[in-house]
């Protein structure tokens, strides 16, 4: 996913993309851990796709379950 301004959809925080740095892609916390769709489907539509969600989040979300 693509994120110009590094900011977190859900919760507003720093997300560490990678991306969002300029740094290689694949050196991405998010290469490793694999975000469950649930969590992608609660950002906004008019985002999805541009926007990446944060590690925390993800990690809060799995701890839920």
């Amino acid at each position: 996913m693509k994120n110009k301004n590094g900011i977190c959809p859900l919760c507003g925080k720093e997300n560490n993309c990678a991306m969002a740095t300029g740094a290689d892609p694949h050196s991405c916390w998010c290469m490793s851990l694999k975000v469950p769709e649930e969590l992608l489907d609660r950002i906004p539509k008019e985002i999805r796709g541009k926007a990446c969600v944060c590690k925390e989040c993800v990690e809060k979300y799995l701890n839920e379950k």
